[in-house]
């Protein structure tokens, strides 16, 4: 009979391993407190919903500070056009104006949230072209033009520094300026193994950001806490609802990686919820994945 329990535990054991070192929330519920300036950048509109929408209500509850900066306007989506349109070959105008609408949708979005319109910074950078931007990162490189939209800067409104182009040089400077202007004690974002590229992107910019700075400027030095969106079938595979954990992906690339969860209330979860909600453009081609990350915790990384 003890033989059997052995065996169990052990069959257990294997099987939540992988989760296992995803419940230490007491590791980023450290990082909140009333001195908290909490900066997330979000590649598209809805990745910060998605991945950190508990955490902003936490923070502001906490009488913290946060601020969003959205990389793209997310006008880069042809399905997603033609679905609201019903169209089937949509033009630059309609992909600009696509983009309109999903930056009042994230206005809308964060304000659910608790956060203040002033609170909000969108770059205007291209949607489906932060990876090309990457590769080509130094300054003098030409800029680069959407395919979608057929812009090679931002829209005039968003841009931050004078004559900024879509170029990775300029990018990292626009991300420097907001970096400096807010001084985060925290920083959010997506991780390098995020299998959208403009995902990856991100991460290496704001990086790349963070390193000037704190070589300009050692009093700016934030922790920095990823939070993944896309990896093969995750969270998908793993059920809905708002009431189910969100479990570590399987087959995560680093398997050094520090998982930590963030454990969120009740009325957090419903207000996630209706903060993705607000997101109806992509609610029309994406509602199941998008409403399976409104469930009982948010998963993030920890950064060295």
């Amino acid at each position: 009979m003890l033989k059997v329990f052995w065996i169990i535990l052990f069959i257990f054991t294997i099987m939540v391993h992988p989760y296992a070192h995803a419940e230490e929330s007491l590791a980023i519920e450290s990082l909140i407190s009333p001195y908290t300036r909490l900066m997330i950048f979000s590649p598209h509109p809805d990745d910060e919903s998605l991945g950190a929408a508990g955490l902003i209500q936490r923070v502001l509850k906490e009488g913290g500070r946060v601020k969003v900066v959205f990389m793209t306007n997310g006008d880069g989506f042809p399905e997603g056009v033609e679905r609201e349109d019903r169209i089937s070959n949509p033009t630059a105008k309609d992909y600009r104006r696509y983009g309109d609408e999903r930056r009042v949708e994230a206005l809308k979005a964060v304000t659910t949230l608790g956060m203040k319109e002033r609170d909000v910074i969108f770059l205007g950078f291209p949607d489906g072209g932060l990876s090309s931007l990457h590769k080509k990162s130094l300054a003098g490189s030409p800029a680069y033009k959407s395919p979608f939209t057929l812009e090679s800067c931002p829209p005039v409104s968003e841009i931050i520094i004078p004559h900024t182009d879509y170029t990775g040089h300029d990018l990292i400077n626009e991300l420097k300026r907001v970096i400096a202007a807010f001084r985060p004690t925290l920083v959010a974002t997506t991780p390098p193994q995020d299998e959208h590229p403009d995902h990856s992107s991100t991460y290496f910019f704001v990086k790349e950001a963070l390193t000037r700075m704190s070589q300009k400027n050692p009093n700016i030095q934030p922790r920095v806490v990823t939070f993944l969106i896309h990896f093969g079938q995750w969270p998908i595979a793993q059920g809905a609802g708002s009431g189910s954990h969100l479990y570590v992906p399987e087959g995560f690339p680093d398997k050094g990686t520090q998982w930590v969860s963030l454990s969120l209330n009740p009325e957090e979860v419903v207000t996630k919820r209706k903060a993705i909600l607000e997101y109806y453009s992509q609610i029309l081609v994406m509602a199941r994945y998008l409403l399976s990350f409104a469930r009982s915790n948010e998963l993030f990384i920890m950064e060295n």
